[in-house]
């Protein structure tokens, strides 16, 4: 048999014959499945539908980078991303309060919706596996809403991991102008330490947030969301957002306990 494919290259239209077994179907390369989604990564106006499944293994592609030294060895590993914390030192990765560790973004307008797949920790050796905790320990992998000024310190985030003594737990937090206000749902909750993280920008320029254990088949199965303490709503004063904000990948820890750990995540989907 044959297959055929329909490439679109200089406003000319060729046919390019391939051999195949057993098919007869179209088949486009990742270019050309990205061009003929009509999307622009440059123009944040124009989240259309977007999945990064973190595929092979090199840089990230087509994230903003921000404050990129606090966590040099952000990578996508055989098709996951993949953030090595093996320095905390003057807790250079930490997000709270005045501080801002390494954020990997994308620039989204609202209304959207991003989701974080099977985002939490791991071991060096395994991120699939979370590290045994032991005595007061924070370290976190999860998602983050930044203002479109990144110099600037607001925020909100949910992120998975330890927390203090309060292990295998999701940790909210709204950060407004470099004062964080910041609270868990709860021990045991994501018993394997990772899970789906789901963010609605609301027309109104507002964030609910959602959780779920990890549906790993949710390209064939209904996901089951739950909303964040059970509102959706991060805790204290949320910041002020513009029509843009970054939605993107953290992972960080308080103090040295813990460290080294990774971050880890499957896929992000953002739609508008």
């Amino acid at each position: 048999m044959k297959r055929i494919a329909y490439l679109s290259i200089s406003a000319t239209l060729f046919l390019v014959l391939a051999c195949s077994e057993d098919s007869l179907e179209p088949f486009l390369s990742d270019e050309e499945s990205q061009e003929d989604t009509g999307s622009n990564p440059e123009d944040p106006s124009d989240n259309s539908f977007v999945t990064d499944s973190f595929d092979g293994t090199g840089p990230l592609v087509d994230f903003v980078i921000n404050n990129e030294v606090a966590l040099p060895e952000v990578t996508r590993e055989n098709g996951r991303y993949r953030a090595e914390l093996t320095d905390n030192s003057d807790n250079k990765t930490l997000h709270f309060n005045d501080d801002q560790g390494r954020l990997d973004a994308k620039l989204v307008t609202f209304p959207f919706e991003f989701i974080a797949r099977n985002i939490g920790i791991g071991t060096l050796d395994n991120s699939q596996t979370a590290p045994t905790p032991s005595g007061s320990l924070y370290i976190f992998s999860g998602v983050q809403v930044h203002v479109e000024d990144l110099n600037s310190i607001n925020s909100a985030h949910v992120v998975v991991g330890h927390r203090g003594n309060t292990y295998f737990t999701i940790e909210g937090k709204n950060t407004v102008n470099g004062d964080s206000s910041v609270n868990d749902i709860g021990a045991n909750t994501v018993p394997n330490g990772r899970a789906d993280i789901r963010i609605v920008g609301n027309e109104d320029r507002t964030i609910t947030v959602y959780w779920q254990v990890p549906n790993l088949d949710y390209e064939t199965t209904d996901d089951n969301w739950t909303a964040y303490n059970e509102t959706g709503d991060l805790p204290g004063v949320a910041p002020t957002f513009g029509n843009n904000v970054y939605v993107g990948l953290i992972t960080y820890a308080f103090g040295t306990n813990g460290v080294p750990f990774v971050g880890t995540c499957d896929a992000i989907q953002i739609s508008d």
